[in-house]
């Protein structure tokens, strides 16, 4: 176990190159290891400081050992804790198997056929699905754009799906009630940087669009989108260049001035809005408030992930074992009430 630790350790040291080939390689590392998410999650977090996952205080001391498992107690508030306290494996006692529930995630089965393959119950498929999404949207934060960046929103309906009602009077005020459109921001550069985030109802207002132009741009972007009122108000106010691309004959012209290059068009993201709802039909509708957690499985395949099945499970792994917060999210969301 040792030498087990010490390779990962030198991995997270390793240059991007050195990084993706062990990535591409860390299912089989950890198979040939005999080591399970539970490892790996205790490896990545002892890799920096421990921290009290009550009141985030780094003052902690070693108080003994459980199940040949290390404690830890907090100084300021005095909660004990294991390293993996909060993480994507808290509370998942068939830890063993969530590498085995990756690989089925990645090759596109439904939550049954995932329980059924890895002998987990269907309450558990979908707890196991949400904790390894919750775990992945903070990567969200480090989305950024170089270069030539297309913006567009997308529309979508309200759901409640896979909603109890305690009472038939709950369940027809439900159904009677009439929700506004959901409305999601897309941004995508020439670079593969991709960014889905649900934004509210309606629309996706100027002041989000602003937030989120301040936080992923700079001025040395040239930013394309169509014509919108609150896009239009949003991307004024911005540093960058901006080009309004208002129907395909101007795109052509455009095409025409720089020689044949295509460059000024959101030809891009709405290919991406496209893919991604096509993507979407394998789940037959999506409950509202889960939407930002597929959002965000979507960005992970197209930006981290490969697309070969053996290779990313261990990306998955790495990247939901990046957040030793995930269950605390998972957690918060679960609790959302309708």
């Amino acid at each position: 176990m040792e030498y087990t630790v010490e390779n990962i350790q030198k991995m997270l040291a390793l240059t991007k190159e050195g990084k993706r080939e062990f990535l591409d390689n860390l299912y089989q590392f950890l198979n040939e290891n005999r080591l399970t998410a539970l490892d790996y999650q205790r490896i990545k977090i002892l890799s920096t400081a421990p921290i009290c996952p009550r009141c985030d205080c780094e003052y902690v001391t070693k108080a003994g050992v459980s199940d040949g498992r290390q404690v830890y107690k907090c100084n300021k508030c005095g909660y004990r804790f294991r390293e993996t306290a909060k993480s994507l494996v808290y509370y998942s006692h068939k830890y063993y198997l969530l590498m085995d529930y990756i690989k089925c995630m990645l090759e596109g089965k439904s939550l049954r056929a995932c329980a059924r393959e890895v002998g987990i119950s269907l309450p558990t498929s979908f707890k196991w699905r949400h904790k390894i999404l919750a775990a992945i949207q903070g990567l969200e934060g480090g989305i950024s754009f170089s270069g030539i960046t297309e913006a567009d929103e997308l529309l979508m309906q309200y759901s409640e799906k896979g909603r109890r009602y305690k009472t038939l009077e709950e369940k027809e005020k439900a159904i009677n009630t009439v929700h506004p459109n959901v409305a999601v921001l897309v941004m995508t550069d020439r670079e593969g940087n991709l960014l889905f985030k649900h934004t509210g109802e309606n629309r996706v207002h100027n002041s989000q669009i602003k937030e989120e132009l301040r936080r992923r741009v700079s001025e040395k972007n040239l930013i394309c989108f169509k014509p919108n009122d609150e896009f239009t108000q949003a991307v004024k106010e911005s540093p960058s260049k901006k080009v309004l691309v208002k129907s395909q004959t101007e795109k052509i012209l455009v095409r025409r001035k720089t020689k044949g290059l295509a460059v000024y068009s959101v030809n891009i993201v709405e290919k991406k809005i496209t893919n991604f709802l096509v993507w979407m039909m394998r789940f037959r509708g999506v409950a509202t408030k889960y939407l930002q957690n597929y959002l965000m499985w979507f960005v992970v395949m197209n930006k981290y992930l490969k697309g070969k099945v053996e290779s990313d499970i261990g990306r998955l792994l790495n990247l939901s074992s990046h957040d030793r917060w995930a269950w605390e999210r998972y957690f918060r969301l679960i609790k959302l009430k309708y």
